[in-house]
């Protein structure tokens, strides 16, 4: 991170890139921005008003208040860090669902002092498990207090701590987050826990500057009141019903994307920053989200991104249909957020399907550049404005009830030409190779198919025009980390954007396939039997859970007419093998070769 400027103020820059004025995305964004002050959009978000949006944001309208309403957290916070480092307990363990643990690693940065447990995978469960506990203060977050795969990781870890350093300063070491009189809350309260009420109105993705997010990433040691300081700093100014606004231009270039895709790349922002704008974006409506190091032709965009100014002026634009990167900084004193951004392609009459007017535009919106920079607080604040002020034309699902992982609601049938009903076929066992066993609907992989190359194949060709794959891995992030570089063979094989994410944090791309009227393309889930050599084990509960979340995930995605595979990996090594052979076995541009 960058030192901060004397100046805290968010900054949008439109236009840029290889071009000397602003393009025609830049020109769809002021326009979209002008409508958006128009119908005095953020002053309604300040006031939390849900007439912009409908009745159902009514109970998730109070994140806007948090710069002001939490600064009390800090003090408490400042506390108990110093209780706990006197204690000697200065490393934090944090547990719970990635709705509500991203925003504490976007506020932590790179601080090693914060651990996040955000999936029920035994494999990273062993890994919390095998760290030095003595030392640590464990934080778990759960508004609800009712989450099982939490309720058991919570067990394990209470009682494994409660080794190390007895029940009773366990329990004084133990954080709780939750909703005042969830179940966890008199439970945490009567073991002797410290416990801090959880907002009832901020849900999962706009909760950074709540509790969920400031605690943990206090405790470990991060300058949250700062970061309160300079986003209550900004709130003003992104109050205002002007077109001028930074938060309606940033909403203007995510609506005007329009039918497209959005590439984040994690690059020099905080770790956790990408995933936590993709959810964002996604909660807002708006374009699939890639989260990667390379698109389907090989172009670098991964990691070692250097700033805009770096970036060589005739590079050519991704041929996805759009590109938005984490760089390093706009100038010197401003940590930032580079976006390249390209819309969507112009359909056989030249016009944008979000802008019908506007089609010779539509035809050239590449290579144009959006920076957004600022200290944090003011950065993330204006984030989370434009993502609500989008909402309003996205038609987005922003502020309604938080859907856990796994859903018993029944989805609403499939819409107009889609493969499934409102009755959708069971993901049955199709076919294995012996090491990956294939689940999915007859429909889409008849019986007999013998593996998860002819699997595979048969996702890609489902795929509707214009629409996107989306892999979901519900594995260990660190175990199994090289997983994730098979998202840009899988991408340059069947010549489509494919969005990529670990279950069950990925909201970014599970969301696109969760609302009533899903965006055009297919999932495919990546599961696997926990491996032999945990040490310590955590047990087979986990590994059931695990299972549990990964299914009722698959199930709802599919209720809503969407081609669904699970990929069983029953060896996660040589399971890993026989899927990379099999992605490598599709030609490229639609996945029609032989195994």
């Amino acid at each position: 991170m960058t030192s901060r400027p004397a100046v805290g103020l968010p900054v949008v820059e439109l236009g840029g890139g290889s071009r000397p004025a602003p393009g025609p995305l830049a020109r769809q964004a002021r326009r979209i921005a002008a409508a958006l002050a128009t119908d005095v959009v953020a002053s309604r978000i300040t006031d939390a008003d849900p007439s912009a949006w409908g009745p159902a944001a009514g109970d998730g309208l109070g994140w806007a208040a948090l710069p002001r309403t939490s600064r009390p957290l800090v003090g408490q916070v400042d506390a108990l860090r110093e209780a706990f480092r006197v204690e000697g307990a200065a490393r934090v363990l944090l547990v719970g669902d990635a709705r509500w643990t991203l925003g504490a690693q976007v506020l932590a940065g790179g601080s090693g002092l914060l651990q996040v447990l955000d999936s029920p995978d035994p494999g990273a469960v062993s890994h919390a498990l095998a760290a030095d506990l003595s030392g640590t203060v464990l934080v778990v977050t759960d508004p609800a207090g009712d989450t099982p795969w939490i309720a058991t990781v919570h067990e394990l870890l209470a009682a494994a701590v409660a080794e190390e350093v007895g029940p009773r300063r366990a329990a004084e070491r133990t954080v709780v987050l939750t909703e005042a009189g969830s179940p966890l809350d008199e439970t945490a309260r009567a073991a002797g826990s410290v416990v801090i009420t959880t907002e009832r109105d901020v849900p999962g993705a706009w909760s950074l500057l709540g509790a969920p997010g400031l605690v943990p990433a206090g405790l470990a040691g991060a300058p949250i009141g700062e970061v309160l300081d300079d986003a209550r700093a900004v709130a003003e100014l992104l109050s205002a019903d002007e077109a001028g606004n930074p938060a309606l231009e940033l909403a203007g270039v995510l609506v005007a994307v329009g039918a497209g895709a959005v590439r984040l790349d994690p690059a020099e922002g905080p770790p956790a920053l990408a995933e936590w704008v993709a959810a964002l974006i996604a909660a807002a409506g708006g374009a699939p989200v890639l989260v990667d190091d390379t698109d389907p032709d090989g172009l670098p965009t991964g990691p070692t991104l250097a700033p805009a100014a770096a970036r060589h002026p005739d590079a050519a634009p991704d041929d996805l249909s759009g590109l938005l990167a984490a760089g390093r900084e706009v100038e010197p004193t401003v940590d930032a957020l580079l976006a390249r951004v390209t819309g969507a392609e112009p359909d056989e009459a030249g016009a944008e399907p979000d802008d019908p007017g506007d089609g010779d535009e539509a035809a050239d919106l590449a290579d144009e550049v959006v920076r957004t920079g600022g200290p944090l607080g003011a950065e993330l604040l204006l984030w989370q404005y434009a993502a609500a002020a989008a909402a309003r034309l996205l038609d987005g699902e922003a502020f309604g009830p938080d859907a856990p992982a796994t859903s018993t609601t029944p989805a609403p049938p499939g819409p107009a030409g889609a493969t499934g009903s409102a009755t959708p076929e069971p993901l049955g066992l199709r076919g294995s190779d012996g090491l990956v066993d294939v689940h999915a609907a007859a429909s889409l992989v008849p019986s007999g198919d013998s593996g998860p190359a002819a699997a595979l194949r048969a996702l890609v060709a489902a795929v509707p025009p214009g629409g996107h794959l989306a892999v979901s891995v519900w594995l260990d992030p660190v175990d199994d980390a090289s997983l994730a570089v098979l998202r840009g063979e899988l991408a340059r094989r069947a010549g489509l954007p494919v969005t990529f994410g670990w279950g069950p944090r990925d909201r970014g791309v599970l969301a696109p396939f969760r609302r009533d009227a899903p965006r055009p393309g297919a999932l495919c889930l990546v599961t696997g039997d926990p491996p032999d050599d945990l040490v310590p084990d955590p047990g087979p509960a986990l590994a059931s859970l695990a299972l549990t979340e990964a299914g009722g995930v698959a199930a709802d995605v599919a209720a809503r007419g969407v081609p669904v595979l699970r990929l069983h990996l029953t060896d996660r090594v040589a399971g890993l093998v026989s899927l990379a052979h099999a992605i490598q076995g599709l030609s490229p541009h639609r996945g029609t070769g032989a195994d």
